[in-house]
């Protein structure tokens, strides 16, 4: 499977640099208080809201035990515990999701921290009246809900709309929810949402103040980069007859992640619910979003404004 291949060269990798004592010098260490708090706070997040019920206790239990016989005990400089820590669930879970990182803000150690990638929404209007949204970096604070309004509302004249999501990074469910609402009638039956304890909820739409016309022909740029919450964005329109993806499969992460604090400097990012499309009854997981033209990431757009000009004819001054 292509994750687990990538993620396995990854650790490898990662090893071979963390165990470099010239990285270990330039660290500052973690106090044996903080590791030891983001053990035991780790091992009550995994209890309560990791998805893979199945490998909860296993994970749970190498961990603990791993606690109590000292193996984290002792000089760990931030690269080091990340590697240890997250070799050590992949080992028993074989989860790619989980990702330690050093929490956002904090830079008075000399690590470079693992700080979420500044996000922007860009639109544009195109010859023809083709409106262009693109989405780059990281979308997860709540604000980012009014950026989009504003971002829709200038586009809302579009005769055709293309959304461009081949540099976009992480986003949130309420945010997913959210744009899908633009596209789809109030609601309507998004997603089965699965989570621990089996437990489920049903996301539907919600009642946006201005919809993009059911008219306005929707296209979607994918890159092989493209992972979760826009892999569900992308899915759900494609299933819905909403839209049309051009230009690569994406990553094919079928879980939504998130990411939680452990201890004053980390946190750990994990795999929390998983999507059921309603109409498919199943979700991109390994295969990815595969897209209705496939092409080129960086001759995605060109593609697409080849399809927009076949299907809508050009205005006449």
């Amino acid at each position: 499977m292509k994750i687990m291949s990538v993620l396995v060269t990854i650790l490898i990798l990662m090893s071979l640099l963390g165990n470099t004592e010239a990285a270990d010098v330039r660290e500052k260490p973690l106090s044996q208080q903080e590791i030891t708090t983001a053990v035991k706070n780790l091992i009550s997040l995994i209890e309560q809201d990791y998805i893979h019920e199945n490998l909860s206790e296993k994970a749970v239990t190498v961990l603990s035990a791993a606690l109590n016989r000292g193996e984290f005990n002792g000089y760990f400089p931030y690269r080091r515990f990340k590697i240890k820590l997250e070799s050590m669930l992949f080992e028993v879970t074989r989860d790619s999701n989980f990702e330690l990182r050093f929490r956002s803000g904090l830079s008075k150690t000399n690590v470079t921290a693992d700080e979420i990638i500044p996000g922007a929404i860009h639109t544009m209007m195109l010859d023809n009246n083709i409106g262009y949204l693109a989405v780059d970096g990281d979308l997860i604070d709540d604000f980012w809900q009014t950026e989009l309004d504003f971002a829709m509302t200038a586009l809302s004249d579009s005769r055709a709309l293309v959304i461009d999501v081949r540099d976009a990074g992480l986003s949130t469910l309420a945010f997913s929810q959210h744009i899908l609402s633009y596209f789809l009638p109030p609601s309507q039956f998004l997603s089965k949402v699965s989570l621990a304890h089996q437990e489920h909820i049903e996301l539907r739409s919600k009642e946006i103040e201005n919809p993009i016309n059911q008219n306005v022909e929707v296209y979607i740029v994918t890159s092989p980069f493209v992972a979760g919450a826009w892999e569900f964005i992308a899915y759900t329109l494609q299933q819905a007859g909403r839209a049309t993806i051009v230009g690569k499969p994406t990553i094919g992460l079928g879980f939504m992640t998130v990411t939680k604090p452990l201890s004053e400097q980390l946190s750990i990012k994990m795999a929390y619910a998983k999507m059921i499309n309603p109409k498919t009854q199943t979700d991109w997981q390994e295969e990815g979003v595969v897209p209705d033209v496939q092409c080129g990431a960086e001759e995605a757009i060109a593609a697409t404004l080849s399809l927009i000009s076949q299907t809508i004819p050009t205005q006449c001054d």
